[in-house]
Parts: structure tokens; sequence; C-alpha cells
């Protein structure tokens, strides 16, 4: 990922521009996680060997997160403001997330409890803390609302943002693309230092890794920071005073490359490794769209509206997706027409709880909560808005 490969020079952009490109594709990612969770939970027979569907529905979900990891570090750098306090930049992240894994977590007890579960004090209280991920236990990060587990990732990259974004501003210009280069590298590394630093026994369900190398690739906040970090970097290369030549044309046929080669390398390098650098040029090429001003199915009103209400789209949808199917065909012995048209309504009523969430937790506590003093307005550029990025 050179700079010759990705930017031209110019002069340094003004961090000002919402980019909506971004915000759309936010839901694409979040559809994307919804409609292999979909899969897995309606069609699936338990079955992994030689299942290819199933093995795509995994990537996709999983590449689906990677995506949000890479794309929070990217709009956060994008627009930090000058000056900012460490405290403010958590007080209007915790207003963001905090208020809506509550209330969800809150909703999966009481699911949880309807449907005859139950929930340790050791699963309920990490997960409540959003510290989760850093346990090496499947039952403990993914406990009582699974995707949550992301969020004990995104938790951890807020901490650490306004030290990262401090080092990464003391970066010469000329080095970025550099860095962002070897951050990839490392987020590609990643899967060899696990199957080096963890046994190779016993292994995690039907998949060809144990517990803790999956873990460790996967769900490790520490090494999930490598994604947000290399946001981070891309973000402040394009500010730094480059134009992204990176196209949705260039994006997309690295992804459609990228997803036959995850089904074909070890299990480890498929779950981030092998689509981080597709994921970046998409990122890129959303980011490139908006600072030119470029149309794009992905700016469009409803998709920037359903960017808006991806992060409560994506909390609220595994909730609406288990125990709406559990009603429609426990048994799982329904035709295929059937279980199409309840992937249809679980759809439609996931992103209806999103709504409502969005609308009565999330925007009223950010309100509340996230507002803070506004900084100067720049003197070029659309006006400043930090948007919330999920999951």
């Amino acid at each position: 990922m050179s700079g010759d490969a990705v930017a031209t020079a110019v002069p340094p952009l003004p961090s000002a521009a919402r980019l909506l490109s971004l915000t759309g594709l936010r839901f694409v990612a979040a559809f994307a996680v919804f409609a292999s969770h979909a899969y897995l939970a309606i069609w699936f027979d338990g079955v992994w060997e030689e299942n290819t569907p199933a093995m795509v529905a995994l990537i996709t979900a999983r590449s689906g997160v990677g995506f949000f990891f890479l794309l929070s570090g990217f709009v956060l750098a994008w627009s930090a403001r000058p000056g900012d306090k460490a405290a403010s930049f958590w007080r209007r992240r915790a207003a963001k997330i905090y208020p809506v894994h509550a209330v969800t977590w809150f909703a999966a007890l009481v699911m949880i409890n309807w449907t005859g579960g139950q929930v340790a004090a050791r699963q309920a209280v990490p997960n409540l803390l959003l510290v989760q991920s850093w346990s090496p236990t499947f039952d403990v990060y993914d406990s009582v609302n699974g995707v949550s587990w992301s969020l004990s990732c995104e938790a951890f990259f807020y901490l650490a943002f306004p030290l990262l974004i401090h080092l990464v501003r003391r970066i010469p210009a000329r080095l970025l693309w550099v860095c962002a280069g070897a951050a990839a590298l490392s987020v590609i590394a990643v899967p060899l230092i696990a199957t080096v630093a963890f046994s190779s026994e016993p292994k995690f369900f039907a998949f060809p890794v144990t517990l803790h190398q999956y873990w460790f690739v996967y769900v490790f906040p520490l090494t999930r920071l490598l994604e947000f970090v290399l946001g981070i970097l891309l973000a402040r290369a394009v500010l730094e005073g480059t134009r992204v030549t990176v196209r949705f044309r260039h994006a997309l046929p690295a992804l459609a490359l990228g997803y036959p080669l995850a089904l074909q390398v070890p299990f480890l390098y498929a779950i981030s490794a092998v689509l981080v650098i597709p994921m970046a040029l998409l990122v890129l090429a959303g980011a490139g769209a908006d600072i030119r001003g470029s149309a794009s199915l992905v700016r469009t009103r409803p998709m920037v509206w359903l960017g808006d209400v991806s992060f409560a789209f994506y909390m609220v949808h595994m909730l609406v997706l288990t125990h709406t199917y559990r009603l429609i065909d426990e048994a799982h012995t329904a035709s295929g027409a059937v279980r199409a048209a309840s992937a249809v309504l679980i759809f439609g009523l996931s992103l209806l709880a999103a709504w409502a969430v969005s609308v009565l937790v999330e925007r009223p506590a950010t309100r509340r909560w996230g507002a803070g003093r506004p900084p100067a307005r720049p003197r070029t550029g659309a006006p400043f808005e930090e948007k919330p990025v999920g999951p």
C-alpha cells in the first residue's frame, strides 16, 4: 500500500467534510453481518466440512466486523478536534455506545430468561462492563448479546485513541503510507503469530484451529487494534496532503478476488488477513468519492439514513433473529420459501427495532451527554460534524 499506488500529493485537506459514502458503507457492512448470521441461524445444518455457503457466511460476518474496526479508526481520526481533551472524547464515545449497549444487554437477559436460559454473573458482569473480549473463554466473550464482543474491542480502541492520534500526528507526512502498509502487514502476520504461540489442539468446535488461536486472531482487543490503527493512519495520510485515487472500481474487484481466496487459505488467515487490504481500499474509495463530491449509491439519502441507524441495527439484529425465528420454526423443518420469508420479516423487524433504539436511546443520550463545546469552524469545506461509527 505505497503512497504512489493510492494517492497523489496536494495541499492538506480540511477535516470538515462529512463522509456520507462511509456512512452508507457502514450499513452495507452491518447488513453483511446480518445476512451471514441469518444464513447460519436459519439455513445452516450444523455441518462445516465442505460447506462452502456456511464458510462464506462465516467469513463475511468476520470481514464485516473488520471493516467496522478499520472504518472506526478512519472516521475518528478524520473528525478529531484540534485541542480536544481526552475526557471530552471519552464522554462523547461513552454517550454514543453505552446506553445502547446497556439497553440491549438488559433486553438480552430478559429474552434469555424468557426462553428458559440462564446467564451466570461471570458472563453478565464482564459483558455489561465491556471487558468480555479480554477473556479467551467462549461463553464469556460470546455471552448475553453476543455481538457486543466487538463493542468491547471498540471501548478499548476509544480508550487508546487520544494517545494513538497524538502519536500518529507526530509521524512525518512522507512516512504515513509506509506506516499504513506496515500496519496492514501486521494484521496479515497475526495468524502466523497465533499458530506459533498457541497449541494446535484441541480444536474449537469443528474449526481447524483451537479456541485460543481463534480468540487471539478474531476477538482479542490488542490484535484487532491493528485494524483500528490502520484506519487512523489512512485518514491522517489523506488529511496531510494527499488526494485519494482509489475508486470503487478498484476496491470492489479486490474484494471479489479476496473472498474466493479466503476460502482457500488456512482458516485463521481467512478471518481478516486476506481481506484487510481490500477493506482498506474500500474505505479509501468511499472517502475519495466524498472528497471529490462524486455520485455513489452508498451516499444517497436512503443509504445515509440506514448508515445512521446501523449501530443500533448491529446491536439488535441477533436478538431479533434468534428469538423471532425460534417462534416461527423452532424445529428447523420449514420449507425454503418459509425460511426466506422469515429472513425478510426478521430484517424488517430488526430495522424497525434499530430505528426505535436510535430515536429513543442513542440520539437522546448523545444529545444529553455527548454534547460539548463545538470547535472553531474551518474556513473551507462543509460544516464540521463528528459522525459516530459502529459497532
